[in-house]
């Protein structure tokens, strides 16, 4: 009778074992089959200008230089670092990319990187493997603080004259119409002389211009470092239906780094995707993305990163991505989380052998290297890893 007894409770474990794994599998196999199509959705979606789409003021959630003819948003990275080099706090940039890494996660990296994509394509091409010291992962950490903040901010841009113009104040007239009080900042090195103001009003609704007028000051001069309260400009009240900006010729900036050591001047996506197309195609591209020769750093560059993404999975994610670094300082708190059941583990390693970033996968699945991809999940024969959303830390 007892043995009866467990032989009955065993079958009933068996099946709810095999249920179990049965349904982590279609969930397993759901996550592995979607990464490469979400990959190449993003891809896709981040280069729509190729069809005259774009959204240049909104960064991309994954690597896209905004170089590339195609780009239709911008790249996070040239923001921040543009950015840096005006002494200026890119908000926008810095929201977004943060509410996509609170959210996902270094999971963004995993499932929607045209860059990962491309790493992911070239890993592919038989060759030796190679492994990668992990004292490597910290490169990442380096090239977002000294080439993305620290340099550009200490050694900036060249440029002649800037006018930067905080927020300007308007008020309403007696007569019913606008006075715009603007103040002007020269952050530049030399003086501006006689520079001009454009007052344009956007259709709240529309996005689209409905007016424009331009002011010139062409008597005034503004030395380095001086800031001036301009006198106030009565403009039509169009506020209800629209809204103002102010910009000046005078507010661009030559991206010319005084120090040509910044990130963007030789990344390899940068060079992949613009560089390169301006010089085999002896297109427009100006500025930093313009090249006359192939025999230069950042060409060297990218062959070495061509050559080390055959050989080692993920190389420009796990030693140079800046905004992997973002992430995984993010992945910490996201809503996003993996983790590995280790009480029924048997210590096979086919999770590590599937690993693309290189992870002791048992012990660090989950942590700020870890990229949510999943291959784990489709390895482990004993459905060790699962993959949740939840607020709790």
């Amino acid at each position: 009778m007892q043995y009866g007894f467990n032989h009955r409770t065993s079958a009933v474990a068996e099946k709810l074992w095999r249920d179990k794994h049965e349904l982590h599998g279609i969930k397993m196999s759901f996550f592995t089959r979607i990464r490469f199509y979400t990959a190449v959705i993003a891809t896709w979606l981040m280069n729509l200008n190729m069809f005259g789409i774009s959204f240049k003021k909104f960064c991309t959630p994954g690597f896209n230089c905004h170089g590339c003819p195609w780009a239709s948003m911008a790249c996070p990275i040239g923001v921040f670092t543009f950015s840096s080099a005006v002494h200026q706090l890119p908000a926008l940039a810095i929201s977004s990319i943060l509410a996509v890494g609170l959210v996902f996660g270094r999971m963004a990296c995993g499932f929607i990187c045209p860059f990962g994509l491309i790493q992911d394509l070239l890993h592919k091409i038989p060759s030796p493997k190679l492994m990668l010291p992990k004292i490597f992962r910290y490169g990442k950490y380096f090239f977002l603080i000294f080439f993305v903040a620290l340099l550009p901010f200490i050694f900036g841009f060249e440029k002649s004259g800037y006018l930067f113009m905080p927020k300007p104040e308007v008020k309403k007239n007696d007569a019913g119409n606008v006075d715009v009080k603007v103040t002007v900042e020269n952050i530049g090195t030399e003086p501006v002389r006689g520079f001009s103001l454009d007052f344009v009003y956007i259709g709240k609704g529309s996005k689209e211009k409905i007016s424009s007028e331009r002011r010139n000051f062409l008597n005034m001069t503004v030395i380095p470092g001086e800031k001036i309260t301009l006198e106030p400009v009565e403009l039509p009240n169009k506020l209800a239906d629209a809204d103002l900006l102010v910009s000046s010729p005078e507010s661009t900036v030559r991206q010319e780094p005084n120090l040509k050591l910044y990130f963007c001047t030789h990344c390899p996506k940068g060079t992949l995707t613009a560089a390169l197309p301006s010089r085999l195609f002896n297109s427009s591209t100006s500025g930093i993305y313009s090249e006359s020769s192939f025999i230069n750093l950042r060409f060297a560059i990218l062959a070495a990163f061509l050559i080390g993404a055959i050989l080692i999975s993920r190389i420009f994610c796990r030693v140079m991505c800046p905004l992997g670094a973002i992430y995984a300082l993010t992945s910490k708190y996201s809503v996003h989380k993996m983790n590995c059941d280790t009480l029924h583990c048997i210590n096979c390693g086919k999770c590590d052998k599937v690993c693309p970033v290189g992870l002791d996968v048992r012990k660090e699945v989950g942590n700020t290297e870890c990229i949510s991809c999943g291959d784990c999940m489709k390895a482990c024969p004993k459905g060790c890893f699962a993959r949740k959303f939840s607020l709790k830390q």
